[in-house]
């Protein structure tokens, strides 16, 4: 581990084992607002009707940004994946998988009673639920009853996006459950207004506060027959989400861009005594 990492000549491998450890349980303990969108069909005209899919990730102020890597991984005995990641961290918030599924992720929490879905630490960690998504199953169909049978710890929702049928589905994921919502259904749970082919879940606590006037929906009723890839940035920036980065899948053609954020020594996303929201994943090429 050392070694591999280039670290000073004192480095104790089981101290640091230990630490690597510790950085991959860091999505456990915290709590991040991010956006998922999928669009398909009559949603996705421009691009023929085959599923675009936007993952954001808001985190705010912190460490993150300046060190993430595009990490592709192959195996013989795997299927291929590629994730937005960071170095030593093993686990997955972000990332798509060679003809199989592509995933969004945001943590649920409620608006009405302020909170976190009841959940605990005994089960398999949500990060690694996601890797075995992308490692493991070929469709949203495998992939939402992998969700059902793993022993599930915290409350996220899931964004499942598939190369086979070309749809998105949003799956509310919690110790207790795990429903899975569509582009008719999941209006029952965030409040916002019904787009055919189009299922999505905004950055705030749910149901959204942004009501259906919001930055997100609005942004959907304006796009909506040319939601792809390249216009999800639009629709971050208007929603103001993806500080850390966002990533955005085009299933038909095989794509997929990512904006990455840019911090200064302080954690911040701007130059020191500028806009320090300027470089924020959503503001950057």
């Amino acid at each position: 581990i050392c070694d591999g990492l280039k670290l000073k000549k004192d480095c104790n491998a089981t101290e640091m084992a230990t630490l690597v450890k510790n950085v991959n349980m860091l999505p456990e303990l915290i709590r991040m607002a991010c956006t998922a969108v999928g669009a398909w069909g009559k949603a996705n005209e421009a691009s023929g009707g085959t599923l675009s899919q936007l993952r954001a990730l808001d985190f705010g102020d912190g460490p993150f940004s300046n060190y993430t890597v595009i990490a592709t991984h192959r195996d013989i005995n795997q299927r291929a994946f590629v994730t937005v990641s960071w170095p030593g961290f093993v686990g997955v918030v972000t990332g798509i998988a060679q003809d199989g599924v592509g995933l969004s992720e945001k943590v649920w929490m409620t608006y009405n009673k302020y909170s976190l879905q009841p959940g605990s630490y005994d089960g398999e960690p949500d990060i690694f639920v996601l890797r075995d998504l992308l490692e493991k199953t070929k469709n949203r169909e495998e992939a939402e009853l992998y969700m059902k049978q793993v022993d599930r710890t915290w409350g996220i929702f899931v964004g499942v996006g598939d190369f086979e049928t070309q749809k998105f589905d949003l799956v509310g994921y919690k110790q207790e459950s795990a429903e899975v919502y569509n582009d008719v259904t999941i209006g029952s749970v965030t409040g916002m207004p019904y787009y055919e082919s189009t299922c999505y879940v905004d950055k705030h606590p749910q149901p959204s506060h942004d009501g259906v006037n919001g930055t997100l929906p609005t942004y959907i009723s304006e796009y909506y027959g040319n939601l792809t890839m390249e216009n999800y940035r639009i629709g971050a920036k208007y929603h103001g989400t993806g500080d850390v980065h966002i990533a955005a899948y085009d299933y038909g053609a095989k794509q997929m861009l990512v904006s990455i954020g840019r911090i200064n020594r302080h954690g911040q996303y701007g130059p020191e005594g500028g806009d320090t929201g300027i470089w924020k994943a959503y503001r950057r090429p």
